[in-house]
């Protein structure tokens, strides 16, 4: 039995590919064997230079400049088989905030502009690409798309509900709706979500600094294995998805990668004065 990933020489496309998870899922795809496109709004370089790697630069809310970048990817490396739709805006850190009572409007417009908007303009682009497309006579039948949201996306967030409803609509009604659409356009045509937890990310560990009780909070009270999830499992979760060597009948699911997450404290020890209720 082959237990092989066989995602050598294919084109994957991933946006938002030079952010922290990001360039770890593009290292992944290259140490796969596959050929990468990393299309993000402003491109740091990679530490590592790669023959299979091409970086673009590229705003996924700007139908023109996206559109133009993604035909230079397949310029370069022809039909996108893969496309993993990971940019997406988080302005917690930047504009923390108590209560929705105190979000700004054009806050909640920026977020979802760009993870919902910005994530339907990478999926219609897709599916536009695909027509141009001969039907599986030219490529074997294996293309997909991977859409990332979150484990916000299911449980909320009290202190940043625009990320929380974003990835609700990408990771439900958007996934659920191109389920039904892309086999149409391409026979086999794959569709799935990843959901991350807590993601042990730099600027997680920074947030746990600065406030003591967030890794409890955020990787613990409510997660089965007390622990946030590595980078690079998202990255090899996402590869997982990938291949349609291993999840080839997998279509239309989120696959919840959050060391076991059963959702949100609602109440903090402080907020509930410490007591123990026997009413």
């Amino acid at each position: 039995m082959d237990l092989g990933l066989k995602l050598e020489e294919r084109h994957v496309l991933v946006t938002g590919g030079c952010g922290m998870i990001g360039s770890k899922v593009v290292q992944a795809f290259l140490s796969a064997g596959s050929f990468v496109t990393s299309i993000d709004i402003a491109p740091r370089p990679f530490d590592l230079d790669h023959v299979n790697l091409f970086v673009l630069k590229a705003d996924i809310t700007n139908e023109k400049e996206f559109e133009n970048a993604w035909q230079k990817a397949e310029a370069k490396y022809g039909l996108v088989e893969c496309c993993v739709a990971l940019a997406s805006l988080d302005l917690s850190v930047l504009k923390h905030h108590q209560s929705l009572a105190d979000m700004d409007m054009s806050q909640w417009r920026r977020t979802l502009d760009v993870n919902v908007a910005g994530t339907f303009l990478t999926a219609r682009t897709w599916l536009r690409a695909l027509q141009r497309y001969d039907k599986p006579v030219d490529y074997p039948d294996r293309v997909s798309l991977i859409l990332v949201g979150s484990e916000s996306g299911h449980f909320g967030e009290r202190n940043n509900a625009d990320y929380a409803a974003s990835k609700s609509a990408v990771q439900f009604g958007l996934l659920q709706s191109l389920k039904a659409d892309a086999p149409r356009i391409w026979p086999g045509a794959r569709v799935n979500a990843i959901a991350p937890g807590p993601v042990a990310t730099p600027k997680f560990w920074k947030e746990c600094q600065e406030s003591p009780e967030m890794y409890w909070l955020e990787a613990q009270a409510t997660v089965a294995q007390k622990r946030p999830v590595s980078m690079a499992k998202v990255a090899k979760s996402i590869l997982y998805l990938a291949s349609e060597a291993w999840s080839g009948d997998v279509h239309g699911q989120i696959l919840n990668v959050d060391s076991g997450k059963q959702g949100k404290v609602m109440w903090t020890k402080e907020e509930c004065g410490h007591r123990s209720s026997t009413a």
